[in-house]
C-alpha cells in the first residue's frame, strides 16, 4: 500500500493520538502550575476532545450527506451526544483567545500551547528543529496573546533536563569477548567454519544456544547432532554467525526492564540484515550487528533518578512515544545515549552514527542509519512519531522502494530467536 493511502486511512487515528500527546502536554504544564485536580480533569478532557467534530461533520452529518448525494435512502439523523457546557466553554475560549471567563481562558491557553508544541514536534522531520528551538519560539506566542509567559515557562520549566546521568555510572558491560570475535570473523575474508566454533566455544550458553537451534524443527533434520562442529556445521557459516552474535550480546539487556527492548532489537537485526542483502551497499552481517545494538542506550536509561523516570513514564502512557518524551525531558534520546556506549566498547564509526541517528537518519552521512530507520519501520516499532517523509528519503538512500519492502517481514529464524 502506499504511503499516502495509509496516511488517509489511518487519519482519525492520528488525529486522536495527536489529541491524547496534547493531553500530556497540558497536564505537565498544569501540573507545574499546581492547578486543582479538578482544573486538571477539565483540561484533559478538553484536549481529548477539542479535534473533535460535531454538527454537520460528525460521523452521523457525513452518512447522511453522502446519501443525499448518491441518490439513496438517507439515514435517520441521530443527535451527537452534547459536549458538556463546561468543555465547550474552553473549547470556545481555544478557538478565540482572551473569550470566556479567567478559568476558560486561562485552561484554553495551556491547551494551545500543548497544541502548538505538538504540531510542532510533528513537524520535525520537515524542520529539523531541536525541542529547545521550538521552545525558544513559542515564546513568541505570549506577544501574539495566544497563551501567557507564565504557561510558556511552565513547559520549559517542567521540561528542564536533568544533569543527565554521567556515563561512568551507566550500568554498561563489558562487551562480550564472543561477540567480538565474531565481529572481527564477519570483517575476515579468510574465517572458516573452524573459528566459527571456536568463537561459540567461548561461552557456554551461546554453545548451547547453537546446539538447541540446530537441533530444532526449525532445521527439520531427524538426526540429532552432538558436538558444536556438527552443530555449526548444519547451520552454516552465516546463520551460526548470527546466532553466536545474539547469543553473545543478549546478557548487555540482561535486565527484566530491558527484555521487551532485546526482543525489539533482534527483530531489527532480522530485518536489518534482510534489507542489507537487497540494498548491496551495506555488509549484512555489519547491519545485523547494528540492528542488536541500535537501542543499546536504554541502558543509560535505568540510571535516571526516580522522579525523572516516572515522568518519562508517565507521558509515554499518556501516548507520546518514547522518542518524543526522552526529548521533551532529556534534550536528548536513547539513540545519542547508545552512540556513547558503542563508541566507549570502540566499534566502528560507520556503526557508532547509525545507532546514534537511526530516528534521524536525514543528519547521518552513513547509510546504515537509514536502513535502520526502515527496519525500526517494518518492525512495527512505535517509538517516535511516525513520518513518511523519513521513511521515503531513507528507502532513497539505500536504493530501495516501496515494493522492495512489501514482503519484508521477520524470518522463520528471527521469531526463534525471540522466543528462545
Amino acid at each position: 500500500m502506499q504511503p499516502y493511502l495509509k496516511t488517509a486511512l489511518v487519519a482519525p487515528a492520528a488525529v486522536d493520538v495527536h489529541c491524547r500527546r496534547t493531553a500530556a502536554v497540558a497536564k505537565l504544564i498544569a501540573h507545574h502550575l499546581f492547578l486543582p485536580s479538578e482544573e486538571k480533569d477539565l483540561l484533559c478532557a478538553a484536549c481529548l476532545m477539542y479535534q473533535r467534530k460535531v454538527g454537520l461533520l460528525a460521523p452521523k452529518g457525513m452518512e447522511r450527506l453522502s446519501a443525499d448525494f448518491s441518490g439513496v435512502d438517507a439515514p435517520a439523523v441521530v443527535m451527537e451526544d452534547p459536549v458538556p457546557v463546561v468543555i465547550r466553554g474552553v473549547l470556545n475560549a481555544y478557538d478565540v483567545p482572551g473569550r470566556g471567563t479567567a478559568l476558560e481562558s486561562r485552561l484554553a491557553s495551556i491547551l494551545r500551547l500543548a497544541d502548538a508544541f505538538d504540531q510542532n514536534m510533528e513537524a520535525q522531520a520537515i524542520g529539523g528543529e531541536e525541542v529547545g528551538e521550538i521552545l525558544d519560539r513559542l515564546r513568541g506566542g505570549v506577544e501574539d496573546g495566544l497563551w501567557p509567559e507564565e504557561s510558556i515557562n511552565a513547559l520549559v520549566q517542567s521540561t528542564r533536563p536533568p544533569p543527565i546521568i554521567q556515563v561512568e555510572s551507566w550500568p554498561v558491560p563489558v562487551f562480550p569477548q564472543a561477540a567480538l570475535r565474531t565481529m572481527r570473523l564477519m570483517r575476515d575474508p579468510r574465517a572458516s567454519l573452524a573459528n566459527v566454533v571456536e568463537a561459540a566455544s567461548l561461552d557456554p550458553a551461546t554453545a548451547g544456544l547453537v546446539m538447541r537451534l540446530s537441533n530444532s524443527a526449525l532445521f527439520g533434520s531427524r538426526t540429532r547432532v552432538s558436538t558444536l562442529s556438527q552443530a555449526i556445521g548444519r547451520l552454516g557459516f552465516a546463520t551460526s554467525q548470527k546466532v553466536i552474535t545474539a547469543a553473545a550480546l543478549q546478557p548487555v539487556f540482561d535486565s527484566s526492564k530491558l527484555q521487551e527492548a532485546w526482543q525489539h532489537s533482534l527483530q531489527v537485526a532480522d530485518l536489518s540484515e534482510q534489507l542489507a542483502c537487497q540494498a548491496g551497499a551495506i555488509n549484512p552481517a555489519e547491519a545485523y550487528l547494528a540492528g542488536l545494538l541500535h537501542d543499546v542506550g536504554r541502558i543509560a536509561l535505568l540510571s535516571m533518578p526516580l522522579y525523572d523516570s516516572a515522568r518519562l513514564h508517565g507521558l509515554m502512557c499518556g501516548g507520546c512515544p518514547p522518542v518524543y518524551v526522552e526529548n521533551l525531558l532529556l534534550r536528548t534520546d536513547h539513540a545519542a545515549l547508545g552512540a556513547q556506549i558503542a563508541a566507549g566498547w570502540r566499534l566502528p564509526d560507520t556503526m557508532v552514527s547509525g545507532i546514534r541517528l537511526h530516528h534521524r537518519p536525514e543528519k547521518a552521512e552513513s547509510p546504515l542509519a537509514y536502513l535502520l530507520y526502515v527496519a525500526e519501520y517494518l518492525s512495527g516499532s512505535d517509538e517516535d512519531l511516525p513520518s513518511v517523509i523519513r521513511l521515503e528519503a531513507s528507502l532513497k538512500a539505500i536504493g530501495l522502494a516501496w515494493d522492495d519492502i512489501a514482503d519484508c517481514t521477520v524470518s522463520a529464524l528471527g521469531r526463534w530467536l525471540v522466543a528462545a
